[in-house]
């Protein structure tokens, strides 16, 4: 039951069989220039603090990287982002980025400028071959050529008019630099087809170009709400509280497609609920509920013969870093995982 509630809660129907992951190194690599994930000393990954703070009915945010394909038979200088709606309702692009990185020649003694440009290529109408012509400058970035590093460029309008369009569908992007041959300079794209991809060396692994977008629901949300602290069982207390129990995802079986965290704190609800602790607005789950038990107190009808549960009354949620079915790597903060604090319905 835990297992489907997760499923569901990413929107997976089961669990993604990762056939052909991102390379470690790209992967490790993105992680620390985006501060989505921490990367510790020995190589394991951990998530970020949530972003949504520490009530259930905060806005939820998905954060998406996805890296670059080579597009085949098509110039070396194409590259193709394969976008999809992660569970079809994420329809607001909040931020969006192409992250590229460009590499100096080790003898490169020069000190000049060069402007590196997207363009998106479109497809031309039925009948006319593709064109040059008919791509869209995207952005454009001058950069000094002193030494190697990453640039980002600004793609959300892009990205939204993608996420926007009917089914799954790509980004490809023409990355041009005219003056980088002469600077000794050179973007690092990706190598043309998977047998060249299986084939690259670690370094160009480590810097293939990624993009990142920020998405969330169209709808508006609330704003967190405060309770009481409740009980935590601690074989002393018998009446409702909440007892602690952590989910290893290796002894599920899914560590191979969520790559952080390791597993985390779900807890639940146990313990019982007199009526003089259900009546209690603090340790109820609404006040509708305590209304309901002075009535029940009271014996009036119909409520005199039912009882209260302990059930959870707060749920944070929890931030988790994995792969999708399309092995896109999701970053995500998921409502109502870990239950907080217990009370009486």
């Amino acid at each position: 039951a835990l297992a489907r509630h997760i499923l569901n809660m990413l929107h997976l129907q089961t669990r993604p069989n990762i056939s052909r992951p991102v390379p470690r190194a790209a992967l490790l690599n993105a992680l620390r220039k985006l501060h989505v994930g921490r990367v510790a000393d020995d190589g394991s990954v951990q998530t970020m603090a949530s972003r949504t703070g520490d009530g259930g009915d905060a806005q939820e945010t998905t954060e998406i990287i996805t890296f670059a394909e080579a597009v085949p038979g098509e110039s070396p200088g194409l590259v193709s982002f394969v976008l999809s709606k992660d569970g079809g309702d994420l329809s607001l692009v909040e931020q969006a980025n192409v992250w590229l990185f460009l590499r100096l020649a080790k003898t490169n003694r020069s000190r000049a400028k060069v402007t590196i440009r997207l363009f998106q290529q479109r497809h031309p109408p039925v009948g006319r071959p593709p064109s040059q012509q008919d791509d869209v400058l995207l952005a454009e970035k001058s950069v000094d050529t002193r030494r190697s590093g990453w640039h980002t460029f600004p793609v959300s309008a892009a990205v939204q008019a993608v996420l926007q369009g009917a089914g799954g569908a790509a980004l490809s992007l023409r990355v041009t630099c005219p003056l980088c041959a002469d600077a000794g300079a050179t973007p690092v794209l990706v190598s043309g087809g998977p047998e060249a991809s299986r084939g690259a060396n670690q370094r160009e692994q480590t810097h293939r170009p990624f993009l990142m977008a920020v998405v969330r629901p169209e709808d508006g949300s609330g704003s967190p709400r405060r309770r009481k602290r409740g009980l935590e069982c601690d074989g002393k207390v018998r009446v409702c509280c909440k007892r602690q129990f952590y989910v290893n995802f290796k002894d599920i079986g899914w560590s191979d497609w969520i790559i952080a965290p390791p597993g985390y704190h779900a807890n639940y609800c146990e313990g019982e609920c007199p009526s003089h602790v259900a009546s209690i607005t603090g340790s109820s789950l609404s006040f509708h509920s305590t209304v309901i038990s002075h009535y029940r107190m009271r014996g009036y009808s119909p409520f005199q013969n039912l009882r209260s549960c302990c059930v959870p009354t707060r749920l944070r949620a929890m931030s988790m870093l994995y792969y999708n079915e399309e092995q896109k790597i999701i970053k995500k903060d998921i409502q109502n995982m870990v239950v907080e604090e217990c009370g009486c319905s």
